[in-house]
């Protein structure tokens, strides 16, 4: 039933711990640079708690599976990495939490658990499992009919529904511990009349203000000064773990050898082409794409078939041509009248066995073709029950909302038996087919005016490098790594072997990807194996038709960077304050003799500009860009007509207050208070596990398998 079916839909947001037998093993470096790893068999830990790798990557597959019965789409690569990355942030929150809370002895009743799941305010995992068809609304009579067949069901359902169990016992523990937060939470009255007049008082200004970059002459930075200055901004530099690496690649792209030999085997194949008794058979075998069965008008094939193809006799072959970097014969299989839409009603018959077939289902091939057909006789003979029998006999869950319409579809995006019934049979009239899916009683209730289409046979070969074209290029690579064994240094073997060197920053561990490099992720593990130092050189890595070879050029570790690895960025600090306190006694000095801010603009030659309507919430200043430091220090003491010389992130500025809206604090302040206290209430969940986690002792080993 569609119910179960839900269920599943949620499996991959449980808790489930499930062990099994698998080796992790792991490569060592090419040529002998660097020792072999030591066997690691945890994927991290949390405070203590090992992820070992079985439990990890079982409950990755199973969402990876999730995900392709929820898509229809077979998972990728990089689908991979972020189910696992979800996985991960998941076990990473489940672990902190249940230990979080535990320490405080938050638990979930039975009683309450009980409540949950019958009470007039279910869970929203239940109420979506288990909604009416027909109404979307929560329908209990569901979960008790699902709970007094339990012991019937598949075991893998009574499973998912204990999974389900300790989702919502567990979501219901956080619920609490946020709870508890947020109600501890109160808005002092001087809080909410602070935040009211910072909110509503309102100011006008004029100002002025000296670029950094006005001074030109070179500035000293005394050793004593650079210490400093990391001590007091070091925490601005916190950083992830990061490597950086050098590298040379080599593309291998196909020769005109292997164009002409991709050539001369689709020619070939073009003279067997004529004679084969199965052409959807023989194009599957010899095409390194499957035969494409759908029926094309006028403008939707290739521009070098199109539209000849449509003014040819049946088994007319056209080409070799180039397309999209393959050669490609094609030839006119079909050529039908067909309409480009239609609309059919549906009543699906499902057997065990069969891809709609769900635990409930247990009728056999035989039985369901029977009732299928049992079906088509009462429809035919009163065809006005069609919509009624769809809702209380077909196994389509959508037919409970459509009675079976399937309304306007277009040519070809049915399943392919049910798409050419509907196209042969006429408009009124009943049938059945037989799919995939189960058996269908078919109701064809329209069709556009039909045009030409043509189905056509392509042979396709793609331009791939061949087997000395690889060995070509692995051999320049080769003598590129020979040659840098042997001198130890990268650019000169590079410049050697005439090749171009990319240097790449800040490589984060979990990267999947390098600038010019789209699968990377073997560069990455290797750059952050902890027996990889700086200096070492790398395999070669085959990556999708590119050969590398990288050198690992420097280390970033997890924290604050020590003074020498950001020298650079705390000397700019450095001279960017002596900047300022030069700009601020120049100002102070034309300031001397409470002269104007007209007068200081004129003998410092600086333009004056104008800014109104700020208040305290304000950010930027117009003509320069976001200067919080300038207005807080503005709005700190309003009565003091010209401030300044205030230091900004621009610049230095003076400042003069010209206009300012006085706004008077009500006495009852609960309209006040309460944004304050929601938008506090609305951070707990975030930013509670967001303190947890860092104070957790988080160890991250995926990169050792991934």
């Amino acid at each position: 039933m569609a119910v179960i079916q839900k269920i599943r839909n949620y499996s991959g947001l449980l808790i489930a711990v499930i062990g099994i037998g698998l080796a992790a093993f792991v490569l060592g470096d090419f040529l002998g640079y660097g020792p072999m790893r030591q066997p690691r068999f945890d994927v991290g830990s949390i405070d203590g708690t090992a992820i070992p790798y079985q439990q990890f990557e079982m409950r990755a597959q199973r969402q990876i599976e999730n995900w392709q019965n929820q898509t229809g789409v077979s998972a990728g690569p990089q689908e991979h990495f972020q189910i696992r990355q979800q996985v991960w942030d998941e076990m990473v929150k489940e672990i902190l939490m249940e230990e979080k809370l535990d320490q405080l002895g938050l638990k979930v009743s039975s009683e309450e658990l009980f409540d949950m799941i019958y009470g007039s305010d279910p869970h929203p995992v239940l109420r979506q499992s288990f909604a009416d068809p027909a109404t979307g609304a929560y329908d209990p009579e569901q979960v008790a009919d699902f709970l007094r067949n339990f012991d019937r069901l598949d075991p893998s359902v009574r499973r998912q529904w204990v999974m389900l169990e300790q989702f919502i016992r567990n979501d219901r523990r956080e619920s609490k511990y946020h709870q508890m937060i947020a109600k501890a939470f109160m808005v002092p009255s001087d809080l909410a009349a602070m935040d009211y007049l910072n909110r509503n008082k309102r100011a006008n200004v004029r100002f002025v203000y000296q670029p950094h970059d006005s001074i030109d002459e070179e500035i000293t930075i005394s050793e004593r000064d650079l210490r400093r200055v990391y001590e007091e901004n070091k925490h601005r530099f916190r950083q992830e773990a990061s490597r950086n690496i050098t590298y040379v690649s080599l593309q291998v792209f196909p020769s005109e050898d292997d164009r002409e030999q991709t050539l001369n085997e689709l020619l070939l194949i073009k003279e067997d082409l004529p004679g084969v008794p199965n052409v959807e058979s023989f194009v599957n075998a010899m095409s390194d794409r499957r035969f494409d069965p759908t029926f094309y008008s006028m403008g939707e094939l290739s521009p070098q078939i199109d539209p000849e193809i449509f003014n040819v006799e049946t088994g007319t072959i056209i080409g070799p041509y180039m397309e999209d970097n393959a050669y490609v014969i094609a030839m006119l299989k079909d050529s039908q009248m067909r309409p480009d839409s239609m609309r059919a009603g549906h009543i699906l018959i499902a057997y065990q066995g069969s891809a709609a077939s769900t635990p409930d289902v247990t009728r056999s091939y035989a039985q369901a073709q029977a009732k299928a057909d049992s079906i088509l006789g009462v429809v035919r003979r009163n065809p006005a029950q069609f919509p009624t029998l769809a809702v209380s006999l077909s196994d389509d869950p959508s037919a409970a909302m459509n009675q079976g319409d399937l309304e306007w579809f277009p040519d070809g995006a049915m399943v392919r038996p049910f798409n050419e019934a509907v196209v042969e049979a006429p408009v009124g009239s009943f049938l059945t087919v037989e799919t995939d899916f189960g058996f269908h009683v078919i109701q064809v209730t329209g069709k556009s005016p039909l045009s030409k289409k043509v189905q056509v046979a392509k042979i396709i070969r793609e331009i791939e490098p061949g087997n000395r074209t690889y060995q070509n290029v692995y051999a320049r690579i080769s003598n590129f790594a020979s040659e840098l064994r042997r001198i130890r240094d990268f650019e000169a073997a590079a410049e050697a072997a005439d090749l171009n060197s990319r240097d790449v920053e800040r490589v984060g561990k979990m990267d999947r990807s390098l600038p010019g490099i789209a699968q990377g992720r073997s560069i990455v593990q290797w750059a952050f194996d902890e027996n990889t130092n700086v200096g070492d050189y790398s395999r070669i890595f085959e990556l999708e038709n590119l050969f590398v070879v990288a050198k690992l050029t420097g280390k970033q570790e997890e924290g604050i960077p020590e003074l020498s690895k950001i020298r650079d960025e705390i000397k700019e600090i450095a001279r960017k304050e002596k900047k300022q306190q030069m700009i601020a006694e120049e100002m102070r000095k034309f300031m001397e003799g409470n002269k104007s801010l007209d007068e200081l603009a004129a003998e410092m030659n600086l333009e004056i500009k104008e800014a109104s309507n700020l208040n305290f919430n304000s950010r930027n200043l117009p003509g320069v860009g976001p200067e919080p430091n300038v207005i807080g220090a503005l709005f700190a003491d309003l009565d003091i007509t010209t401030q300044g010389p205030i230091k900004g992130n621009n610049g230095v500025f003076v400042v003069e207050i010209t206009r300012v809206d006085e706004v008077s604090i009500p006495e009852d302040l609960t309209q006040a208070k309460r944004p304050l206290r929601d938008a506090f209430r609305n951070r707990v969940p975030a930013q509670t596990f967001q303190a947890i986690k860092d104070n957790a002792n988080i160890e991250d080993n995926r990169v050792v398998f991934f």
